[in-house]
């Protein structure tokens, strides 16, 4: 069809009854498309800038490349929708369902996902500076090297989601559920994670510096490589987590437990590990120069080849610890 302008919404919808289907390259600004039925229809490069979508249906539709910046779509059904490329800058897309939609290398900065359902959707290499994902389910959704700077994901779902290599810095995480999540080489760094759960998730080479993870959960996930300078995992729970090589220097990790994980040579440089639960954990060929451990558990720790210069040990428990010459400690 034509793609200049039309001259009403009325048209599409006209003509989408009529039967067509393809609608590239058209531009209607602003348009008024409240609760349509526009299931399967080709948006293809279309402009709807400011368009209002609320409740629209636009299930497996082609709205690859479309314009719908500073758009309305809450409520919106989209899918197993195609909107790679789309812009959807400052859009809101509260309560919308975009389960397996395809948001590739989509630009989404700034808009409201708040509420929104993106279950096995996919947003490789998307934009999502300063979006709003509040309480989204992203479950199983795939946001491989997404940027997502400053992005509010606060108590979002991201349950066994892909978000290798992905840039989250600064991003609000607080109380946000990554159980299983795959989160290798992701850029965390200063991220507020306070109280989410990463149990089981895989953080390896992740940049987690000056990151706050105050009483999360990071029980049995894996963290080999990962850099936690500064972080603050005070009362977290890094239950048989894998730390194999982590940079925890100047991490704060008070009454943190970390019973039966796993520290090989783990640089724990002037940590804070006051009041610590290490029971049966590993820290072999560890660098806790300088580190405070008073009141901390070592009972059956292994410290074997650990440096342990000017540590403070003050008030801890060391019953049945291996030290790093080897003898163990008999109370």
């Amino acid at each position: 069809m034509n793609t200049s302008n039309l001259d009403s919404s009325n048209l599409i919808l006209t003509r989408y009854r009529k039967g067509e289907r393809n609608f590239t390259g058209i531009k209607l600004i602003k348009a008024e498309l409240v609760t349509a039925n526009l299931n399967r229809i080709n948006l293809r490069q279309a402009k709807l800038r400011g368009a209002n979508l609320s409740e629209v249906k636009l299930i497996a539709s082609n709205l690859n490349s479309i314009d719908l910046s500073q758009g309305n779509l809450s409520k919106a059904k989209l899918v197993e929708t195609i909107l790679s490329n789309a812009i959807l800058t400052e859009a809101i897309l509260v309560e919308a369902d975009l389960s397996g939609a395809i948001l590739c290398h989509a630009n989404i900065d700034k808009a409201d996902l708040s509420n929104a359902c993106l279950v096995s959707s996919s947003l490789i290499q998307a934009q999502l500076n300063e979006t709003k994902l509040r309480s989204a389910n992203l479950t199983a959704a795939t946001l491989t090297r997404a940027i997502l700077c400053d992005a509010n994901l606060e108590r979002a779902i991201f349950t066994k989601a892909i978000l290798s290599e992905a840039n989250l810095s600064r991003a609000n995480l607080t109380q946000t559920i990554l159980i299983r999540a795959s989160l290798n080489r992701a850029n965390l760094q200063k991220a507020n994670l306070k109280q989410a759960d990463l149990s089981l998730a895989d953080l390896r080479g992740a940049n987690l510096k000056g990151a706050n993870l105050e009483g999360a959960n990071l029980e049995g996930a894996n963290l080999e490589g990962a850099n936690l300078t500064g972080a603050n995992l005070n009362k977290a729970n890094l239950q048989e987590a894998k730390l194999k090589s982590a940079n925890l220097k100047q991490t704060q990790l008070t009454q943190a437990n970390l019973t039966g994980s796993s520290l090989l040579n783990a640089k724990l440089c002037n940590a804070n590990l006051s009041g610590a639960n290490l029971f049966q954990a590993g820290l072999l060929l560890s660098d806790l120069k300088g580190a405070n451990l008073s009141g901390t558990n070592l009972n059956e720790a292994n410290l074997i080849g650990a440096n342990l210069s000017k540590t403070n040990f003050l008030a801890a428990s060391l019953e049945k610890t291996i030290m790093p010459n080897g003898t163990q400690i008999a109370i």
